[in-house]
């Protein structure tokens, strides 16, 4: 496997473009959550029981707080939040990222102000849909108000919704 480097990354707020303004995506840590199992043995396995909840930031730079708010992108409202990413290895073969976010605003940060430095803020959400692919493939497919949850391999939950009727 070859190491890559991002060649060019944009994100759109609400349908709205920042292009040269993103600076940083802090994508959701997607971990299972594991309890011990029981049951009369002597060393126990583990189980998992769901998710950790997740949370995900985008850093911008050269706009301030109320640019944003024109964008539809406030503390408290839920948004749609695309980052798109292509990437190249040291061969030269092209990658293309997307990631994908339904979800709600819970803090917009102002970066400090220091003279001769562009202004910025960070904006932390809480995805309620997630979906990253790769190059078309899905990655991560997870939707918290319909229990899709897909961690690369397939729905894991499909079953279980189609057993209580919902499919």
């Amino acid at each position: 496997m070859s190491q890559r480097t991002r060649m060019l990354q944009e994100a759109t707020i609400e349908g709205n473009k920042l292009f040269g303004e993103l600076d940083e995506h802090t994508p959701p840590d997607i971990a299972k959550k594991m309890e011990d199992e029981g049951g009369g043995r002597l060393m126990p396995g583990q189980i998992m029981v769901g998710l950790e909840s997740m949370k995900a930031s985008i850093k911008v730079i050269g706009v301030g707080i109320d640019v944003l708010k024109a964008y539809g992108a406030k503390a408290g409202l839920f948004v749609q939040i695309d980052v798109k990413e292509s990437q190249q290895d040291k061969a030269g073969k092209a990658y293309a990222l997307h990631y994908s976010y339904t979800g709600e605003i819970t803090s917009i940060k102002e970066d400090p102000a220091k003279m001769g430095s562009k202004p910025g803020c960070t904006i932390e959400f809480v995805p309620s849909v997630y979906k990253k692919t790769e190059n078309g493939t899905v990655m991560y497919n997870i939707n918290t108000e319909t229990q899709e949850i897909d961690l690369g391999q397939g729905d894991i939950m499909a079953d279980h919704r189609r057993n209580i009727g919902r499919s």
